[in-house]
């Protein structure tokens, strides 16, 4: 007598928890929330509905073209895409898992799984995805799904379980149907099964447990490879400042903090000077100015490099003998590898796809983004509080950092609180203004201090400028001297002893100080005087 068939039971999944993980990313409000959910969710198999596979797919789209997946903007991309090319990429996407390289592919090659084409575009309405969802209003209803962005990284990474049991289930049942059919032995379908655990083990991301040889022959492969490819870094321009940092990583958020009027932009634009402007090793750079217009951006850079008044060449009464070095200087810095964008009311996410893009277009060349300032760029939401506006803008650029593989440089301001006093005091990191999530996610952290108090005249006047590296999470802390000449906005390295009166160091006022000061405690006293004796007149 035949066995009862047995019903058939769908795979695990949850059409809810998958829901609520797009209903997070569609609403909108929260632009790092996709940002979140990539590391556990890189494909849209990992939904089991067809309809969220879509969705995610365009969510995916979207994201990596600098936008931010929200109803609107799905909804659009949806409206323009064949329902058919769309399918066909699902299709590809689970030829690729019954193979095995759909959760092995890297970055590269999943954008290329959902790049859409020309042919892949319909001005049908009837043909498009988004009518085959049920319209717009199919999306909007995910939008307004119950969904947690607190809970969001464990809904995901409960959302990729549910598709590691399926996997497992599909390998499994394979192993099963080749039993009644292979004349292969217990012992060896037992080890195809093993492999087949092992294989799909090493996919869930909570059991990424690495042995130490495995550790250190990959360690040793990349030393070596270091060695063979030397990569300094992007370096500054300022020998200690390197030393301390080990040049500027990629993948690193620098901040660089002062305030206002201390010469944050001059300092930037110094560094930038040493990153483009060497004729071997110039590398391409990528300027945000969200307050100064690039034309004077370009003429600070001008001052500070040709050693010109800025001033003069501001209100165009630079003298005639300078012309020529003025054209020089115009004509070295017109080949600098720099790129400029003077945008007074960008978003961290418009940023985020302009960086993007032209890494892309410039064939990764672009080695260092700089931002001036912080607090100036918008978050992805008008109606944000400052702290969660910074809040986000740290992260997101982080996350940007980590993905181009360039190092950021980002300027702030500082509160308040370090002029409190009698006289202002060194800056430390609770004064970074905004969000203690800058010190969380920055690399390194750099303060720019006056260490003096008057203002010298003249057009080589300084001031005595100290580069506090308050944090450094690759290597020591510590503080530079430096020189400012506000005349023409450039920056020197001071001798580490240098102090506000002397060019060289050890010999200006807090030198003779401590050499008079010394001589005193040597001092004999005359004749007759004694220290103790209150009538006896000071000394």
């Amino acid at each position: 007598m035949p066995e009862p068939r047995q019903p058939t039971r769908e795979p695990p999944h949850n059409a809810d928890l998958e829901r609520s993980v797009l209903a997070v990313v569609l609403a909108g409000s929260q632009a790092v929330a996709i940002q979140k959910i990539r590391p556990h969710v890189p494909h849209p198999l990992m939904f089991w509905s067809r309809d969220h596979r879509l969705v995610w797919l365009a969510c995916l789209e979207l994201d990596d073209a600098g936008h931010l997946p929200d109803a609107p903007a799905v909804a659009e991309l949806l409206s323009r895409l064949r329902f058919d090319a769309a399918l066909d990429r699902l299709r590809q996407a689970q030829l690729m898992a019954e193979a095995d390289e759909l959760d092995r592919a890297g970055k590269d090659k999943l954008r290329r799984l959902w790049a859409w084409e020309d042919k892949d575009h319909t001005t049908v309405e009837g043909e498009s995805a988004l009518a085959a969802l049920g319209g717009s209003q199919a999306v909007y209803a995910l939008a307004d799904a119950p969904g947690s962005f607190n809970a969001l990284e464990r809904n995901s990474q409960l959302l990729r379980d549910y598709y590691l049991k399926r996997r497992l289930i599909g390998r499994l049942s394979a192993i099963v149907d080749q039993t009644h059919v292979t004349p292969a032995g217990f012992s060896e379908l037992v080890t195809d099964a093993g492999k087949i655990i092992l294989d799909l083990g090493r996919l869930d991301n909570t059991s990424a447990v690495h042995d130490m040889s495995t550790v250190a022959d990959e360690t040793m492969v990349a030393i070596h490879q270091r060695m063979n490819e030397p990569d300094s870094g992007v370096r500054t321009g300022m020998a200690d400042i390197d030393d301390k940092l080990m040049s500027l990583r990629p993948g690193g958020l620098y901040i660089l903090a002062a305030r206002p009027g201390v010469g944050k932009t001059s300092l930037a634009l110094r560094i930038v000077q040493g990153v483009v402007s060497s004729p071997e090793t110039a590398q391409r750079v990528l300027f945000f100015s969200l307050e100064v217009d690039r034309r004077d951006l370009v003429k600070k850079l001008i001052a500070a490099y040709g050693k010109l008044p800025f001033k003069d060449l501001d209100m165009g009464t630079l003298p005639e003998d300078m012309f020529g070095r003025l054209e020089e200087t115009i004509k070295i810095v017109k080949q600098w590898p720099m790129e400029m964008m003077d945008v007074a009311d960008l978003t961290v996410l418009q940023l985020r796809a302009v960086v993007k893009r032209r890494q892309i277009e410039s064939g990764g060349q672009l080695k260092l983004i700089v931002i001036d300032y912080l607090q100036l760029l918008q978050g992805s939401s008008r109606e944000q509080e400052e702290y969660a506006k910074i809040s986000e803008i740290s992260r997101v650029l982080k996350n940007l950092s980590r993905e181009c593989s360039v190092p950021v440089l980002a300027l702030s301001q500082m509160s308040r609180d370090s002029e409190k006093g009698a006289a202002p005091r060194e800056p430390r990191l609770s004064d970074l203004r905004g969000s203690g999530s800058i010190e969380q996610d920055a690399d390194a952290v750099m303060f720019i201090h006056r260490v003096d108090t008057e203002d010298r005249e003249g057009e080589d006047a300084y001031r005595t400028i100290k580069i506090k590296l308050a944090k450094n999470r690759f290597g020591p802390t510590g503080d530079t001297l430096m020189h400012f000449y506000p005349a023409k906005l450039s920056f020197e390295q001071a001798a580490p002893e240098a102090d506000e009166d002397d060019d060289v160091g050890g010999t200006g006022r807090v030198a003779g100080a401590k050499a008079s000061r010394g001589a005193r405690l040597k001092q004999v006293p005359a004749g007759g005087e004694d220290l103790f004796d209150e009538a006896a007149p000071a000394p």
